[in-house]
Protein backbone atom coordinates (compact mmCIF):
# COMPACT_ATOMS: atom_id res chain seq x y z
CA UNK A 1 0.00 0.00 0.00
CA UNK A 2 1.36 3.41 -1.01
CA UNK A 3 2.08 5.81 1.69
CA UNK A 4 0.25 9.22 1.77
CA UNK A 5 2.80 11.34 1.55
CA UNK A 6 3.84 9.54 -1.81
CA UNK A 7 -0.25 9.67 -2.98
CA UNK A 8 0.26 12.82 -1.79
CA UNK A 9 3.38 14.16 -3.63
CA UNK A 10 1.90 12.04 -7.04
CA UNK A 11 -1.48 14.13 -7.43
CA UNK A 12 0.27 17.66 -6.85
CA UNK A 13 2.95 16.25 -9.68
CA UNK A 14 -0.42 15.10 -11.81
CA UNK A 15 -2.23 18.48 -11.21
CA UNK A 16 0.22 20.44 -12.17
CA UNK A 17 0.64 18.23 -15.37
CA UNK A 18 -2.95 18.99 -16.18
CA UNK A 19 -3.09 23.05 -15.65
CA UNK A 20 0.17 23.40 -17.43
CA UNK A 21 -1.71 21.56 -20.34
CA UNK A 22 -4.54 23.87 -20.16
CA UNK A 23 -2.66 27.16 -19.07
CA UNK A 24 -1.59 30.12 -20.66
CA UNK A 25 1.69 29.04 -22.58
CA UNK A 26 4.29 31.99 -21.93
CA UNK A 27 3.95 34.46 -24.78
CA UNK A 28 6.14 34.87 -27.56
CA UNK A 29 8.25 38.18 -28.42
CA UNK A 30 6.51 37.79 -31.33
CA UNK A 31 2.51 38.30 -30.18
CA UNK A 32 1.77 41.82 -28.98
CA UNK A 33 0.31 41.72 -25.17
CA UNK A 34 -2.70 42.82 -26.15
CA UNK A 35 -3.47 39.74 -27.91
CA UNK A 36 -5.99 37.54 -25.85
CA UNK A 37 -5.06 33.26 -25.44
CA UNK A 38 -7.67 31.74 -26.41
CA UNK A 39 -7.65 28.28 -24.89
CA UNK A 40 -10.51 26.35 -26.03
CA UNK A 41 -9.59 26.38 -29.63
CA UNK A 42 -8.00 23.96 -30.84
CA UNK A 43 -4.11 23.84 -30.04
CA UNK A 44 -4.61 27.47 -28.62
CA UNK A 45 -4.24 30.52 -30.26
CA UNK A 46 -3.25 34.11 -29.69
CA UNK A 47 -6.32 36.36 -30.75
CA UNK A 48 -6.06 40.34 -31.75
CA UNK A 49 -9.07 41.79 -32.23
CA UNK A 50 -9.17 45.29 -33.46
CA UNK A 51 -11.89 47.65 -34.50
CA UNK A 52 -14.94 46.85 -36.54
CA UNK A 53 -17.25 48.30 -38.77
CA UNK A 54 -20.90 46.14 -38.80
CA UNK A 55 -19.68 42.74 -39.52
CA UNK A 56 -16.17 43.19 -40.66
CA UNK A 57 -13.66 43.44 -37.98
CA UNK A 58 -9.65 43.35 -38.08
CA UNK A 59 -8.04 40.74 -36.47
CA UNK A 60 -4.54 38.62 -36.05
CA UNK A 61 -3.83 35.66 -35.16
CA UNK A 62 -0.96 33.65 -34.15
CA UNK A 63 -0.27 29.95 -33.20
CA UNK A 64 0.87 29.15 -29.59
CA UNK A 65 4.51 29.24 -30.53
CA UNK A 66 4.05 32.83 -31.65
CA UNK A 67 3.79 32.08 -35.95
CA UNK A 68 1.46 34.56 -37.34
CA UNK A 69 -1.77 32.08 -38.89
CA UNK A 70 -3.67 35.91 -40.07
CA UNK A 71 -3.73 39.15 -40.21
CA UNK A 72 -5.99 41.56 -41.97
CA UNK A 73 -10.33 42.27 -42.25
CA UNK A 74 -12.30 39.43 -41.69
CA UNK A 75 -16.37 39.14 -42.54
CA UNK A 76 -18.43 37.88 -39.52
CA UNK A 77 -21.32 35.32 -40.96
CA UNK A 78 -23.85 34.17 -38.62
CA UNK A 79 -25.01 35.86 -35.58
CA UNK A 80 -23.77 39.44 -34.55
CA UNK A 81 -21.38 40.38 -32.34
CA UNK A 82 -20.76 43.78 -30.29
CA UNK A 83 -17.56 41.56 -28.98
CA UNK A 84 -15.61 38.41 -29.52
CA UNK A 85 -14.35 36.94 -26.29
CA UNK A 86 -11.83 34.03 -26.35
CA UNK A 87 -14.05 31.58 -24.85
CA UNK A 88 -16.48 31.63 -27.65
CA UNK A 89 -12.97 30.67 -29.75
CA UNK A 90 -13.51 27.33 -31.04
CA UNK A 91 -10.73 26.72 -33.73
CA UNK A 92 -8.85 28.15 -36.42
CA UNK A 93 -9.15 25.92 -39.69
CA UNK A 94 -8.43 26.43 -43.45
CA UNK A 95 -8.14 29.97 -42.73
CA UNK A 96 -11.44 30.33 -40.94
CA UNK A 97 -12.08 31.60 -37.22
CA UNK A 98 -14.46 29.45 -36.15
CA UNK A 99 -16.90 30.81 -33.31
CA UNK A 100 -18.82 28.12 -30.56
CA UNK A 101 -22.53 29.19 -31.71
CA UNK A 102 -21.64 28.57 -34.93
CA UNK A 103 -20.37 32.11 -36.14
CA UNK A 104 -17.34 31.96 -38.40
CA UNK A 105 -15.06 34.84 -39.45
CA UNK A 106 -14.03 34.53 -43.25
CA UNK A 107 -10.92 36.31 -44.53
CA UNK A 108 -12.34 39.76 -46.55
CA UNK A 109 -9.16 39.41 -48.97
CA UNK A 110 -6.63 37.15 -48.98
CA UNK A 111 -5.22 36.59 -45.70
CA UNK A 112 -1.84 37.87 -45.39
CA UNK A 113 0.42 34.93 -42.99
Amino acid sequence: MARPSTILVTTIILAGGLMACRGIPSRPATVPPEAMWCAEAKEGLFLNVGGHQGTLWQLEIWDRKGRTLASGYFRLRGFAKAKIVPEEVLAWENGVLQLKDGTVLVPEAPVKP
